[in-house]
């Protein structure tokens, strides 16, 4: 009963440091294609190498980091192709999700739909456009919250987080109109209206995240 309860402090330090590299990735801190240095993200976070190496480890898994023996850890960038595949593989699982989603849990999703919608309005008022990047993503990942085919979200959990970081880098100041037809379409009934809808809204963006890719 009173065997020791060892702290893992490295494998701690590990997560610490991939949400905080993650975290700077998302958000624009690291530029996509920026080369890191294991020896600099370290001393920035008062931590030893190894879990920082680690770290970056499980953030290539996440799609964040691409790591090139001899050459070392960058941050991840698309070019035009990938962007492209990027944003018809979303808007494939995101549609399907929704299906799914509105035939076993309409009411449930409707509800989280709206909510995030006026969560949109007040970002816009305050001009939060940080804040209304991060209502736009967790809006389209109720989607997959709500559909009860767990290997949707298995798929959209590969490209989650580049989806996110490109989020970030190409905010826009009216989501509120084009999110708003969604849950309308949702209240209806209408799930071919508003899978037609999502996958517009979707692929709109392509030469946003194509333009967060150049740095533009």
């Amino acid at each position: 009963m009173n065997a020791p309860l060892p702290l893992q402090r490295p494998q701690l330090l590990t997560e610490v440091a991939r949400e905080r590299i993650r975290d700077a990735i998302v958000t624009g801190e690291l530029k996509l294609g920026e080369q890191m240095s294991e020896a600099q993200l370290a001393a920035r976070m008062g931590i030893s190498k190894t879990p920082v190496r680690e770290a970056l480890l499980r953030l290539q898994g996440d799609g964040l980091v691409e790591i090139h023996p001899q050459r070392g850890s960058f941050v991840f960038r698309l070019d035009a192709s990938q962007v492209g595949q990027l944003c018809r593989y979303r808007a494939m699982i995101e549609c399907a999700a929704l299906r799914e989603a509105m035939a076993e849990h309409r009411g449930a999703l409707l509800d989280q739909m709206s909510r995030r919608v006026t969560e949109m309005r007040k970002a816009e008022r305050a001009r939060d456009l940080i804040g209304l990047a991060r209502i736009d993503m967790d809006f389209h990942w109720q989607f997959l919250a709500h559909s009860p085919n767990g290997y949707l979200s298995e798929g959209y959990a590969i490209v989650r987080w580049q989806l996110t970081a490109l989020r970030y880098r190409s905010p826009i100041a009216n989501a509120v109109g084009s999110h708003q037809v969604l849950v309308d379409a949702v209240e209806a009934g209408d799930v071919d209206r508003a899978a037609e809808l999502l996958a517009g809204h979707v692929l709109e963006n392509e030469p946003r995240y194509l333009a967060a890719n150049r740095g533009d």
